[in-house]
């Protein structure tokens, strides 16, 4: 007897083991993305009562009782997916975006097979863990927000400025590797743009991928080009609108935005509204086409070494493709303007050409001659009155050829001098022959650079 008590302990001692083994995998596995029995799927359960009386506070709109309802769900069943899926939502229209951020996240990695239409865009039932991915990549949109908006109701970028200095800089520098990796090396970018300058490059920089990526269309692209032009161009161009100095995210982080809120539309995070409106708002604070002030051009340069680094700026915006052939032409030559360089009014004047001859007749009414060694004009013949007065500037020679048909008593009285009134600078007619021009106050270069 002694010994079948024995035996029989034994027995009973190794099933408690056995059961105790088996609670102790039932609550290890309550924590793993899948269930493997009947008793673990009732365990999944847990909590159930008081998920559903969450879920109906949270559809009358009592978000803090749905909540604290939630709470004492998952304290009975840290899996239970409707309680997790309610208490993400209603901690969504609280404001603890952490906490919906958690819940979410504890949704994706259980991965159940449960369907809701709490969450649905569309009010139909879908699988909770589709829903939570859903909603966390719409709360993480929501939460990266990359403009704020200022006193006077203008639209900026939330970026430190020397954050966004230092992300137009880069900017630059990749946008001057795609045309020349060596050009990119040599460029001293804080020298040829110092200051604000770079955060103007870098805007046009934006514009410009945005266009040629789609997410703005032809016309807002060259509106807001046209507007700001003088940013870029500050001699040929209206000045550029007030703000557009002021520090901008890197060019990867916005179009990175966009395709965020693109790829959120796609999967029904958030609305198309929605969706455009965030991108007008990105890209009014990147640019204005109606710039409700502006600022004041730079000047022109009046010094060869300040002229020398406008004309290399101009150089690298042409080699980020910014400015066309025709903008670079056009700013180049009012650059040497300034400067005095190829200036515009001696180009389009000819210079004024004298040409000496030996002598100069004069015919008198009296058909009598007279030649002077004088220096006049080439090939001039004067005409004069039949009463002339002679001053001493011009002395004609004693001996005067007189016709054998005219009459004349004597002795002929021919005055001591005659007056001619000739021009103190002639230009020659085409026929005359060229004589050598005289150099010109400035050279009649197009740079000297």
């Amino acid at each position: 007897m002694m010994m079948l008590s024995q035996h029989f302990t034994k027995i009973l001692l190794s099933a408690t083991a056995l059961s105790l083994l088996s609670a102790c995998a039932v609550v290890d596995k309550k924590d793993t993305a899948e269930p493997s029995n009947w008793f673990v799927s009732m365990f999944e359960r847990d909590g159930q009562e008081d998920a559903e009386k969450a879920s109906l506070a949270y559809m009358n709109g009592n978000f803090k009782q749905a909540l604290e309802l939630t709470s004492d769900s998952l304290k009975a069943n840290p899996r239970n997916q409707l309680a997790l899926l309610v208490g993400a939502l209603s901690a969504e229209k609280l404001g603890r975006v952490n906490k919906a951020r958690q819940y979410y996240e504890d949704l994706i990695l259980i991965n159940g097979e449960e369907t809701s239409i709490l969450g649905t865009p569309d009010n139909q039932p879908q699988k909770i863990s589709a829903t939570a991915k859903t909603r966390l990549r719409a709360l993480t949109i929501a939460q990266t927000n990359l403009t704020i908006e200022n006193h006077d109701g203008t639209k900026t970028f939330a970026v430190p400025q020397q954050t966004g200095t230092q992300q137009s800089k880069k900017a630059i520098n990749k946008a001057l590797a795609k045309k020349s990796p060596v050009v990119a090396k040599r460029t001293n970018i804080d020298n040829l743009f110092p200051g604000d300058q770079q955060n103007i490059v870098t805007r046009f920089l934006i514009l410009k991928e945005l266009a040629e990526k789609d997410f703005i269309t032809k016309e807002e692209f060259l509106s807001r080009r046209q507007a700001n032009l003088g940013g870029l161009l500050p001699l040929t161009n209206k000045a550029p609108g007030v703000g557009i100095d002021q520090p901008v995210p890197s060019p990867d982080l916005i179009i990175e935005r966009l395709e965020i809120l693109k790829d959120g539309v796609e999967n029904r995070a958030i609305t198309p509204r929605e969706f455009s409106a965030e991108r007008d708002v990105i890209i009014e604070a990147l640019m204005s086409p109606n710039p409700r002030s502006r600022l004041k051009n730079k000047t022109p340069s009046k010094n060869i070494l300040d002229a020398a680094k406008d004309l290399r700026r101009l150089e690298a915006l042409y080699n980020m493709g910014l400015i066309t052939e025709s903008e670079r032409a056009k700013e180049k030559a009012a650059i040497e303007k300034y400067l005095g360089i190829k200036n515009e009014e001696q180009n389009s004047a000819v210079a004024p050409t004298t040409v000496s001859v030996p002598a100069i007749q004069v015919v008198t009414s009296t058909g009598g001659t007279a030649t002077s060694p004088e220096t006049a004009p080439l090939a001039v013949k004067v005409s004069v009155p039949e009463q002339v007065q002679v001053p001493a500037a011009i002395t004609v020679p004693n001996q005067v050829q007189i016709p054998a048909t005219v009459t004349a008593p004597a002795p002929i009285q021919v005055p001591a001098s005659v007056e001619v009134s000739v021009p103190a600078a002639f230009t020659a007619p085409a026929t005359a022959e060229p004589v050598a021009q005289q150099p010109a106050a400035s050279p009649n270069v197009s740079s000297p650079f």
